[in-house]
Order: structure tokens, then C-alpha cells, then sequence
């Protein structure tokens, strides 16, 4: 849908302020899509533990790793561009 962000969670109004959290939620997606769970493990995160970036890309990392061995249905995240391509177990 046009203009929303994901981020794992459901909040109203959720703001600007929010931006963070979609851009490493979809980063979390977008790494374990192009790889198997060994190469592309959740101990890849970037982010500092304890912040609420760590915490989204840690959910678009579930999100990508729970459709494993098929392709991410657009509603498990509405406001990312999906990858076509099956995710690797």
C-alpha cells in the first residue's frame, strides 16, 4: 500500500519517527531473503541490541525465515517490496 510503513508492529499514528524501524525491518527481510539461515543468520544484525531497530529487523528477519522454503506473501509485510524468489531453508 502506498505511504505505509511496516515495522512488525500495529500502532496508529505511528509518525515520522517510526522511519527507523520500517527501513530495518525491511532490511532484516530483504537479508535472510537472499540467503539460507546459515548464511544468513539472525546474529547478522547490524543494529545495536536494546534499541527499537534491532528489535525490527530481528521481526522482517522472522518474517522472511518463517516463509522459508516458500516466497513471502505481501501480507505478511504490506509496506515492503517483497522479493519474488522462494527463501532458501
Amino acid at each position: 500500500m502506498s505511504g505505509q510503513l511496516d515495522f512488525g508492529e500495529v500502532l496508529n499514528n505511528a509518525g515520522a519517527a517510526r522511519i527507523g524501524m520500517a527501513k530495518a525491518f525491511e532490511e532484516g527481510l530483504q537479508f535472510r531473503a537472499s540467503g539460507t539461515a546459515a548464511a544468513k543468520p539472525l546474529t547478522g544484525n547490524p543494529h545495536e541490541v536494546g534499541n527499537e531497530e534491532h528489535d525490527s529487523w530481528d521481526i522482517g528477519w522472522a518474517v522472511a525465515d518463517t516463509a522459508s522454503p516458500s516466497a513471502i506473501a505481501q501480507s505478511a509485510a504490506p509496506g515492503v517490496a517483497i522479493p519474488t524468489n522462494a527463501v532458501a531453508a
